[in-house]
């Protein structure tokens, strides 16, 4: 394929936007793990009850539990951690 081709190829093949926000990843076993290593209290108990809440039920109820992860995130070991999972 000669390169004008090739540029044409990739102008036609359709793309999208792909991004993530990191804190969005966090699983509930590593949260509840977080939260008790770094002292945050959390409006969960149980990686169960954490699981339950990642069944969103509209804007609020995402974000209710997207800043509860946000706020067990402490320390730069904390982000590598997550990054890792």
């Amino acid at each position: 394929m000669y390169h004008s081709e090739l540029v044409k190829f990739i102008d036609a093949v359709p793309k999208a936007e792909l991004h993530l926000h990191i804190e969005g990843t966090l699983e509930p076993e590593l949260m509840l793990r977080l939260a008790n290593k770094n002292n945050v209290p959390l409006k969960y108990a149980r990686v169960e009850d954490i699981r339950d809440a990642y069944k969103f039920k509209n804007l609020q109820s995402f974000l209710d539990i997207y800043y509860e992860g946000m706020k067990t995130l402490q320390t730069e070991e904390d982000f590598y951690e997550l990054t890792m999972a």
